[in-house]
């Protein structure tokens, strides 16, 4: 399965950093998927996902040993296992998205102004995991909207939807605490 990974990538230096990521973040991830999936099969199916997504979208990982990388393959894996769960089950409800450009989602906001970045990235963590991903993946990484879904596994309006939520529940908080 590796070699598949490693088709994805251009370099030999990208295949090599994504074989060391391959080892040292796989076990995290299954421990992960598991969690979730509490299936070993299906915990790995959701590892394997996890690990296309990651080549495809490789050139946004940093360095391999910090804890950028391991939340977002940790956020990507929990993501893999979520659409698991979804396809799992037998009845699913279908959420009704308002449409959303994106440029209406990156709107200037003078409370988000007025916090250092280490301070709205705590509040960012501090959010529900609906919000938190997306918003994470879009204010730290500068993820576009169709990459966010692509990794979350969700559609690109459900991703504006999310970060326009987030945001307003982060702006919120802030406001409280400003």
């Amino acid at each position: 399965m590796m070699n598949l990974f490693l088709t994805l990538l251009d370099s030999e230096e990208e295949k090599s950093k994504f074989e060391k990521v391959y080892e040292k973040y796989r076990k995290l991830m299954h421990y992960v998927a598991k969690g979730i999936l509490a299936d070993d099969q299906l915990a790995e199916d959701a590892v394997q996902e996890a690990f296309f997504r990651i080549a495809k979208n490789f050139y946004k990982v940093g360095e391999i040993d910090c804890p950028q990388t391991k939340n977002f393959v940790v956020i990507i894996v929990r993501n893999a296992a979520l659409t698991i769960v979804k396809k799992e089950e037998t009845a699913s409800s279908i959420e009704e998205i308002d449409s959303l450009s994106d440029g209406e989602v990156r709107q200037d906001d003078s409370t988000f102004e007025k916090v250092e970045i280490s301070e709205l990235i705590g509040e960012i963590l501090n959010l529900p995991e609906t919000y938190r991903y997306p918003l994470y993946l879009y204010g730290v990484y500068d993820y576009k909207m169709a990459e966010i879904a692509n990794l979350l596994g969700i559609t690109t309006e459900t991703a504006k939807k999310r970060v326009q939520r987030g945001r307003q529940i982060l702006r919120n908080n802030l406001e409280k605490g400003v």
